[in-house]
C-alpha cells in the first residue's frame, strides 16, 4: 500500500474520532455530582454490609453527625454503635438524593428508606438527610450529616 495513502487514511480516522469523540463526550460525562451520590449509596451499603473499613474511608475523623433525637456525635461514637451492635442496618435504599456544590464542599440531601434498630427497637422507615462533603487530598469525605425521620 502506498505510504501516504495509509498516512492519510490514519489521520483522516483519528480526526474523525477526535471529532466524534467531541460530540459525545459532554453527553456521555457523568452529571455534576454524580460522584457524591455513588458516594451516598457506598456509604448506606457499607452500613448495611458492616463495612467498617469503608465507613472509615467515606466518613472523616472530624466528621460529627445529629441524630432523630438531636444527638450531636461523633465518628467514633457512630462506629461504636454500629459495631457493639447497639443500631442495626439490614436494608437501607436512597432516593431523591440531590447535590450541589459550593467552592470545596458538596451538600448532598436526600432520603432513603429503611430497615433498622436502635437498643433492639424498631427505627425502621423513611429517613430525611444531609450529608457534607469536604474534598481532601482529591477524594470526598463526609464531614457533617443529619439525618431526620419522615412522619407518615
Amino acid at each position: 500500500m502506498n505510504p501516504r495513502v495509509l498516512c492519510t487514511g490514519i489521520a483522516t480516522a483519528t480526526a474523525t474520532a477526535a471529532f466524534a469523540a467531541s460530540l459525545v463526550s459532554p453527553a456521555m460525562a457523568a452529571p455534576p455530582g454524580a460522584d457524591v451520590v455513588a458516594l451516598e449509596a457506598s456509604w448506606s451499603k457499607a452500613v448495611v454490609a458492616h463495612d467498617f473499613a469503608m465507613i472509615k474511608a467515606i466518613i472523616a475523623p472530624d466528621w460529627h453527625g445529629q441524630n432523630t433525637s438531636g444527638k450531636y456525635t461523633d465518628r467514633a461514637a457512630l462506629l461504636a454503635d454500629l459495631v457493639s451492635g447497639k443500631d442495626k442496618v439490614s436494608s437501607m435504599t436512597n432516593h431523591d438524593v440531590h447535590v450541589r456544590f459550593v467552592g470545596n464542599l458538596a451538600i448532598a440531601q436526600g432520603m432513603d428508606t429503611e430497615v433498622s434498630s436502635h437498643d433492639g427497637k424498631s427505627t425502621s422507615g423513611t429517613y430525611s438527610w444531609m450529608d457534607v462533603f469536604e474534598k481532601r487530598a482529591g477524594h470526598w469525605v463526609a464531614i457533617a450529616s443529619q439525618n431526620t425521620l419522615v412522619k407518615k
